[in-house]
């Protein structure tokens, strides 16, 4: 017998965010480290891979993943949600199995890789959310996914308290005298097989999502928002990018531009920049295991937004639209507000000891901005999922990669 329909698309929404929180494990996570720990390769290897090769990597990133969302739709179209969400994923396990033997070409060559990934994994993403939604659970639906998906910061962060390395007392003391003499060091240093470790359990946690979007069930629910796509009827390139590109300058889209480009900004501030300059603050290397209580803070705020949002919206009509972005925007503005007066001058790139604008680092502040941080993000993803869900029906997967190519 069937499963009834309301158990049924509350299963295909945890599936998909059990999935993504996998994934998202295993990359995200990693985000939050990567540009610090391949400064530490250079140093000890110059020739092995660059000394920002973490925000370079992020940049070959973005530029295929811009351009990659042109052609999602029609993607889409041919594989279908499922194995849209199957591919993705498998690109970003591929990534992450480089970083055992680290080397500039195979980094920068699978990093071009992920963009191509998140492409096609948010495209299959909103495809697979609308098919599996009515228009009266989208916002249950969508709230439920990415609480579920950003728990990937909890693991995350436990995954590194059981991987990271206290330095051994003499590993600290020619730290410190490293740092006297040379200020291009980083305070904090990450051996090959402390690496090793992180990356494999981040590996094996990607695989999983793997294993789950390939078990993904394909049925539409009844009443679904869209039909589940048929491959047969897919659209030639050549009429699918006609398409994309007329719905970059549809009225509503023109509209939220600087809603996407917001999101754009503060992805990269969250998942790599800010937790890059804890690293990097002299006044914060005596906490070791910070990246990891920063990534699990805002998992946590995170996740309890999602589910205070799926829980006021039974009650507020058109809460996750408005009023859920609305409160996104301003716990975003407050955490980067934070940021800009807490942060030296520098830390974003390389060790230093330089003051802050107005407070000094402590324990407390980076954390207090990793709880804004997971707040704002769930509420101005689930409002972005259920606005780009309804806005246009008739162009449902170019409104999705549209959204991403303005991101």
């Amino acid at each position: 017998a069937r499963m009834r329909e309301s158990r049924y698309d509350l299963l295909c929404a945890f599936l998909l965010g059990l999935g993504q929180l996998c994934i998202f494990t295993g990359y995200d996570t990693q985000l939050t480290i990567v540009e610090p720990m391949l400064h530490s390769v250079h140093d000890r290897s110059p020739a092995t891979i660059d000394a920002h090769a973490g925000y370079y990597g992020l940049s070959f990133v973005c530029l295929t993943f811009t351009t990659g969302n042109l052609a999602a739709p029609w993607a889409l179209g041919i594989l279908g949600s499922k194995y849209a969400l199957l591919l993705g994923s498998v690109l970003f396990s591929i990534h992450i199995a480089t970083f055992f033997f680290v080397h500039w070409l195979p980094y920068y060559v699978t990093s071009a890789m992920v963009g191509i990934g998140y492409a096609l994994f948010y495209t299959g993403h909103g495809g697979y959310t609308t098919e599996h939604s009515t228009k009266t659970t989208i916002e249950r639906n969508s709230a439920l996914t990415w609480a579920l998906a950003n728990c990937c910061m909890i693991v995350g962060g436990i995954s590194m308290l059981f991987t990271i390395k206290p330095p051994s007392k003499i590993a600290e003391v020619q730290l410190i005298q490293a740092n006297a003499t040379d200020t291009v060091r980083s305070y904090r240093e990450y051996s090959d097989d402390e690496i090793r470790l992180m990356y494999g359990a981040f590996l094996f946690i990607t695989v999983c999502s793997n294993i789950i979007f390939a078990l993904l069930p394909t049925r539409a629910v009844k009443d679904a928002i869209a039909s589940v796509n048929d491959s047969k009827n897919g659209i030639a390139f050549g009429e699918q990018m006609r398409k994309t590109v007329t719905t970059m300058r549809e009225p509503y889209m023109l509209q939220l531009i600087p809603l996407f480009g917001f999101i754009g900004i503060t992805a990269c501030m969250w998942c790599s920049i800010f937790p890059t300059t804890l690293i990097f603050t002299k006044a914060l290397s005596g906490h070791l295991y910070l990246p990891a209580y920063y990534s699990m803070v805002f998992g946590v705020s995170n996740m309890l937004m999602g589910f205070a949002i799926g829980a006021v919206c039974k009650r507020v009509r058109n809460f996750s639209k408005l009023p859920t972005l609305t409160i996104g925007c301003i716990s975003f503005s407050l955490a980067l507000l934070l940021m800009l007066l807490s942060t030296p001058t520098w830390a974003t790139a390389t060790p230093t000891d330089k003051e802050t604008l107005l407070i000094e680092p402590n324990l407390f502040i980076p954390l207090l901005i990793a709880v804004l941080f997971g707040i704002g993000d769930n509420c101005v993803n689930t409002s972005r999922t259920v606005i780009c869900a309804l806005i246009l029906p008739e162009k449902r997967a170019q409104v999705f990669s549209v959204s991403k190519f303005y991101q």
